[in-house]
C-alpha cells in the first residue's frame, strides 16, 4: 500500500493480484486478477501455504507468456537479469573473467621443468603456458605433469625441459567466447580440465581462464 502513491505518481498503470475480494489493494489498482483460494494447506487455515504458490504459478506463467508475446532476446533477457547467474551466463565473455599479462604462467619449451617450479605454482593456475618467441601457444604443461613426469623419470626431471614434457596439443578458447562456453568446454570428454588458455586469431597467447576464476565470479 505505501508503494501504491509512488508507482502512481510515475503514472503506472497498476495491477493487483489478490485471493481475497474487497481488500484494499485491489480497490486502489486499476485493475485485479483474483485468483480463488478455497484455504491454505496450513492445518490452521493461517500460513500462506497454499495461496503463495498460486502467486508464484502465476507470477512465472505470466512473465513467460510476456516473452513469448513480446518475442524477448538473450541479450534483452539478460539486460533484465544482469547480476544473477542466468544473466552472467548470458553477458560475461572468456575477456571479461579472464587472467591476463603479468597474471600468466609463461615459460619457453626451452626453459628446465625444475628452474620452472616457482612460475608453475606461484600464479595459481595449476600450469605453464609454453609460449616462442613471438608469444606463440607451443602447449601446456601441468602440476600432473610434472607429478607423472616425477614418477617416470625420477632424478632425470633434472634433465628435462618444459618442452620436451609439455601436452602440445591442448584445448583452447577464443577471447570473445562466452564464459560459460568456456565451463562447457573445460568439463567436455575426455576428461576435464581446469583451465584453457586464450588464444587470439594469430595464435598469441592474451589471457588463461581457470575453472576457479569462473566460479569466484558466479557461474
Amino acid at each position: 500500500m505505501k508503494l501504491v502513491p509512488c508507482a502512481k505518481a510515475k503514472g503506472a498503470y497498476l495491477i493487483s493480484v489478490t485471493s481475497y475480494k474487497g481488500n484494499l489493494l485491489s480497490e486502489v489498482c486499476d485493475f485485479n486478477v483474483h485468483l480463488p483460494l478455497e484455504r491454505e494447506l496450513c492445518p490452521f487455515d493461517l500460513a500462506p501455504v497454499t495461496s503463495t504458490a498460486i502467486q508464484m504459478v502465476f507470477g512465472d506463467t505470466v512473465a513467460i507468456a510476456l516473452m513469448s508475446a513480446k518475442d524477448l532476446s538473450r541479450d534483452e533477457y539478460a539486460a533484465n537479469h544482469p547480476a544473477g547467474r542466468i544473466g552472467k551466463s548470458l553477458i560475461f565473455k572468456v575477456k571479461d573473467v579472464m587472467k591476463k599479462q603479468e597474471e600468466l604462467p609463461l615459460c619457453k619449451e626451452s626453459d628446465m621443468i625444475m628452474d620452472q617450479l616457482v612460475e608453475l605454482t606461484s600464479k595459481g593456475c595449476g600450469c605453464l603456458l609454453v609460449i616462442d618467441d613471438m608469444h606463440h601457444l607451443v602447449g601446456t604443461f601441468t602440476d600432473g605433469d610434472l607429478r607423472r613426469t616425477l614418477k617416470a623419470s625420477g632424478e632425470g626431471i633434472f634433465k628435462l625441459t618444459v618442452g620436451q614434457m609439455c601436452n602440445r596439443n591442448p584445448r583452447i578458447i577464443d577471447p570473445e567466447a562466452m564464459a560459460v562456453e568456456a565451463m562447457q568446454k573445460m568439463e567436455s570428454p575426455p576428461s576435464p580440465v581446469q583451465f584453457l588458455p586464450v588464444i587470439n586469431d594469430q595464435n598469441v597467447v592474451i589471457g588463461i581462464i581457470t575453472l576457479h576464476g569462473l566460479v569466484s565470479a558466479g557461474l
